[in-house]
């Protein structure tokens, strides 16, 4: 019974449900086996349309009515259909009640689908609080009877559903194996979007196992299959999923190929989460191999967005991203620009470790444009913040940024005090390379404090 329902057949249904109670006694079975049908069909309706607490109140209906009548196999039907009510609305203790009853009575009636789908639901609640041992246990039960009635749709939809609890667990092989199972019964059902989507899943499945060349023949299969398909949102996933595979491999053209065509299509589609979520991934790889000249262009893009969504978490990323990358680049003034745009968001954010790091990056830039005394106010507060979160690194790099600052302000005598600072914090560090620098440094300020 397909679950697609519209305004007119919701309020056809209403309709039919008024009409059926008035004609539904005692005496008249037939009138409430027909009002039960009904109710479930709304319940139906109400729960893909969103609204649960409605969905509840048909399913609860019914519950009575099949319990007055003494028809077993709609309670049964009607206790599972209370239990995903109850489940979608966070009361899991008692979803859980209304699922074991479900699964009792259709134990009793040795009804297979039935006991199948509470065992699922039952699992599927389990996963959801975090009993994944449990869970695994009551969803492979689910799954034996359904490879045992040879139930395809059924065995399709567990395989899926425990190849993704193990891939979160990390038990890749197992992953595969449920994957790979899913991905037969789909192709079996002829169901070609969803063996595009299982496709999918076996190459994440070796992604996450670092096993690059089948994880991109899946993904490329996919992305085959999804283009004849006409799926665009199936496209996108295969060609992000492409660009993290490249990621893996260290391919700089493929990444930037494959991330382009996907934040092409995610803009198309406008899907901004699609398309902020790859600008994160491209974004950060281009910085960590030090390809700088690309990435303005990709971050005030991500910028733009995050801007538009008031989503500070997103704008901090891209603002911290754009500040670093001009300052590799050599745009001193519009590093700045992006620290103390940063600095702002993180005063919305209440973040003082991310404040400390960015108060450490401006003072930075300060210093290179002899703003020194706006870098020495900035290292300051850095060093303040960096104290009170127990940063000694950047603690450190904010001592010697100190004393550098002191020297061009000709005060040698501070300059060598905040020196000996930063030695006494590398030595705590145990840092040898910052040590040794900071020793360097103190040796030079101790000659240039001597009398001559």
């Amino acid at each position: 019974m397909s679950n697609n329902f519209d305004e007119k057949q919701l309020e056809q249904l209403e309709t039919a449900v008024r009409s059926l109670r008035s004609a539904a006694t005692a005496d008249e079975k037939e009138n409430v086996a027909e009002l039960i049908d009904v109710l479930t069909q709304l319940g139906q309706a109400q729960l893909a349309a969103g609204n649960v607490p409605k969905a509840l109140t048909q399913f609860e209906e019914g519950l009575e009515l099949a319990q007055q009548a003494g028809d077993k196999l709609q309670e049964a039907r009607m206790w599972g259909y209370r239990g995903i009510c109850l489940m979608k609305l966070g009361n899991s203790h008692f979803a859980q009640i209304a699922l074991y009853k479900s699964h009792n009575l259709a134990k009793e009636l040795d009804n297979k689908p039935l006991l199948i789908d509470a065992l699922t639901q039952l699992g599927t609640l389990q996963t959801e609080a975090g009993q994944s041992t449990k869970a695994i246990s009551k969803l492979e039960q689910a799954m034996g009877l359904a490879l045992a009635s040879n139930d395809q749709p059924r065995t399709m939809h567990l395989a899926g559903k425990l190849g993704n609890l193990f891939l979160g667990l990390g038990s890749l092989e197992k992953a595969v194996e449920y994957f790979s199972l899913a991905l037969q019964s789909a192709k079996t059902l002829d169901q070609q979007y969803a063996a595009c989507s299982f496709k999918l899943s076996i190459g994440h499945a070796y992604l996450a196992n670092e096993q690059y060349d089948t994880a991109r023949d899946l993904f490329e299969e996919a992305l085959a299959l999804a283009s004849e398909l006409e799926s665009p949102p199936a496209e996108m996933s295969a060609l992000s999923s492409l660009m993290r595979t490249h990621i893996g491999t260290g391919n700089n053209s493929m990444v930037i190929l494959y991330g382009d065509s996907a934040l092409r299509l995610a803009r198309s589609l406008d899907d901004e989460t699609a398309e902020i979520a790859n600008l994160n991934l491209l974004t950060a790889y281009l910085i960590k191999q030090g390809q700088f000249k690309k990435l303005p262009a990709y971050l005030q893009r991500g910028l733009a967005i995050a801007t538009a969504n008031e989503d500070w978490e997103w704008q901090l990323t891209m603002q911290e991203r754009l500040g670093f990358t001009h300052y590799q680049l050599g745009q001193l003034a519009e590093a700045q620009a992006a620290y103390e745009a940063a600095l702002e968001t993180v005063l919305q954010l209440q973040d003082p470790a991310a404040a400390a790091q960015l108060y450490g990056r401006l003072g930075a830039v300060l210093a290179e444009q002899d703003q020194m005394a706006d870098a020495t106010k900035a290292a300051m507060q850095a060093l303040k913040l960096g104290q009170e979160q127990e940063n000694w690194a950047l603690v450190g790099e904010q001592q010697v940024l100190l004393a550098f600052a002191h020297v061009e302000q000709g005060d040698v005598k501070q300059a060598i005090h905040y020196c000996q600072q930063a030695i006494a914090t590398f030595q705590q560090t145990e840092d040898g390379d910052q040590l040794a620098k900071a020793e360097a440094l103190l040796a030079e300020l101790e000659q240039l404090a001597a009398p001559v």
